[in-house]
């Protein structure tokens, strides 16, 4: 199983030299997706959703996280 995360950080500071940056995690499917291909669609999904919540200029890093599977 994958999970879709993003790390988003807003280029414009504020005080001093910090970056606002937040995780978003996927609340479509929180336990994950089968295949790396799912989770890269809806990565893609998630950072189109980003565009319009958060001001530019912000830079956006991804990843689908393996996770262990429970049995």
């Amino acid at each position: 199983m994958f999970k879709a995360m993003l790390l988003v950080c807003s280029l414009v500071h504020g005080s001093g030299d910090e970056k606002s940056c937040f995780e978003l995690h996927d609340l479509e499917a929180p336990n994950g997706y089968i295949t790396r291909e799912e989770c890269m669609g809806r990565i893609h999904e998630m950072v189109d959703m980003t565009r319009v919540m958060v001001p530019f200029p912000y830079q956006v890093k991804y990843k689908c996280e393996k996770i262990l599977e429970r049995i």
